[in-house]
């Protein structure tokens, strides 16, 4: 068996099913207590099939796994003579990714340090600055060589970013896009601090905390306390997502004591152990309360950069201009100057940074779809900063959006404007938890997924927009208070005799505006 998969294996490697028929002779081996045969052979054997498969098709998966496989099931195995073989590997193949994830492995198992692998890394750039893979393995070895005061941050050493500065600014100025890529590591490594918006509407008895990060629920602790008593909440996310900014529960009717006053206490705990708090207060003649969080507006969606941090930005925006100045068809350093003036100061510079992208959109046409989602991004970044913490009303009306960036920071307003915009998909737009009112009309949506059990929602104009059939409305069926629809301009209008039963409680309007 081990001779026939051996032969069909050297003229593929990729059949996942003969490398795991493989392993299961040898553990079959392993446990009748051949040593000596196992020993003595059939290490050697595997090694060599494994040499042969992957000169056949050196990116093999199976190929490279079962090589790991054999490594770590063999004993007294030489590690030091795999670790020589890698290095030889990526001499003819650089940028193997495969072979660069099972360097990884060996390093572990010759107890190279970080040190040395960083040290590998550089010299790999500087052969060639397209080296994806490395590039890559550097992010992840800098945060352990050089670790910062948070976990998975670096240390504001200049004299380290400078390196880095130096072989981004070479790179990008002969088009190269994995640099690119180290330096959006270099911005965002800076931890954004956890925190929390609490909300309790008494008369529906609605409790809804939003986050900072991303929370994956099942893997995070949060606990909620009325006057120091846990409360037992079952925590939903909107349209069953598993991770989300947003979370609510309904409060149980037996924790609302009557006209008393009450103190609610909210603790999130993240995987990587930060921990942030909220409390509201509430007055037994208070109807609603909110807790805004403890961040600045204006950083809600950026770090506050140290100014040694600022100092190399700073330095390196200036070389990219100057690399925009000598090369004005070159995308990387366009876009290299937009996130950067987006890092240090996105107020300040947005006048520079909608300049330069809308000279990426002639530049690199191929991408326009991205740079535009880019701009609706940094829009609503800029027009949330601005917005007052306890807003009702909020319109993006009429701003050139392709999409809905972070709608969670609108879960708490009443009424929203989003018309005359270039949006597709409302997908985003769950995290609407407390819209009653949603201007939609001048887009280009397709379906109404996204709006599906919107709690509060009782109109929504949807005119003019690309609504062809009655499934695009279905999921309008779950929005229990919904009364009023707009859709004139819709295709869908010329179901118009079939919509009223489609949508028996829905009051909809399509030759005229309610």
């Amino acid at each position: 068996l081990l001779r026939i998969t051996g032969q069909v294996l050297q003229t593929n490697p990729d059949d996942s099913t003969l490398w795991n028929i493989r392993r299961e002779v040898f553990e079959k081996y392993f446990e009748k207590g051949q040593v000596v045969y196992t020993i003595c052979l059939l290490p050697h054997c595997e090694l060599m099939l494994t040499e042969m498969a992957l000169q056949k098709n050196p990116k093999s998966y199976g190929a490279w796994s079962h090589r790991a496989w054999a490594m770590a099931a063999f004993p007294n195995m030489d590690w030091d003579r795999e670790l020589r073989l890698c290095n030889l590997l990526l001499e003819q193949d650089e940028r193997n990714f495969n072979g660069w994830d099972y360097r990884r492995l060996v390093c572990q198992h010759a107890k190279v340090t970080p040190e040395k692998e960083l040290s590998f890394t550089m010299d790999k750039i500087a052969a060639n600055f397209s080296n994806y893979s490395a590039w890559h393995y550097r992010s992840s070895l800098l945060p352990k060589v050089h670790p910062g005061c948070q976990e998975g941050t670096v240390e504001e050493d200049l004299d380290i970013m400078q390196v880095d500065c130096v072989i981004i600014q070479l790179s990008l100025l002969i088009s190269e896009r994995p640099a690119l890529g180290f330096l959006l590591f270099c911005v965002s490594k800076e931890t954004r601090t956890l925190f929390c918006v609490l909300h309790n509407f008494l008369e529906n008895t609605f409790y809804n905390p939003i986050f900072s990060h991303v929370l994956l629920y099942r893997f995070s602790a949060l606990t909620v306390r009325m006057d120091g008593v846990p409360l037992s909440l079952v925590w939903h996310a909107p349209s069953t997502l598993l991770c989300s900014p947003l979370w609510y529960a309904d409060i149980p009717g037996d924790a609302l004591v009557g006209d008393c006053d009450n103190e609610w206490k909210a603790t999130v705990r993240s995987r990587d152990g930060a921990e942030a708090h909220a409390v509201l207060s509430v007055k037994a003649s208070e109807q609603e309360v909110r807790f805004t969080g403890n961040i600045p507006r204006n950083h809600l969606f950026s770090c506050e950069l140290s100014a040694a941090r600022t100092s190399v930005l700073e330095k390196e925006l200036e070389v990219c201009q100057a690399l925009h100045e000598l090369e004005p068809q070159n995308k990387w350093p366009l876009l290299t100057c937009v996130l950067l003036m987006r890092a240090l100061d996105g107020s300040g510079h947005r006048e520079e940074i909608e300049k330069f992208l809308v000279e990426l959109l002639t530049v690199d046409p191929m991408r326009s779809a991205y740079y535009r989602d880019l701009k609706s991004k940094f829009v609503m970044e800029i027009a949330l900063e601005g917005l007052d913490a306890n807003v009702e009303r909020v319109s993006f009306a009429g701003k050139e959006l392709t999409c809905v960036y972070h709608a969670d920071h609108l879960a708490l307003v009443r009424d929203v404007d989003f018309s005359r915009n270039r949006i597709r998909s409302l997908r985003s737009l769950c995290f609407l938890q407390s819209v009653v009112r949603l201007d939609l009309s001048g887009n280009r949506v397709l379906t109404c997924l996204g709006l599906e059990e919107l709690p509060h929602l009782q109109w929504l104009s949807l005119e003019d927009n690309e609504i062809s059939s009655l499934d695009g409305l279905v999921p309008l069926k779950t929005c229990r208070k919904l009364t009023t629809l707009l859709l004139k301009g819709n295709p869908v209008c010329g179901y118009e005799k079939d919509l009223p039963s489609f949508l028996p409680r829905v009051k909809i309007f399509c030759n005229s505006s309610a």
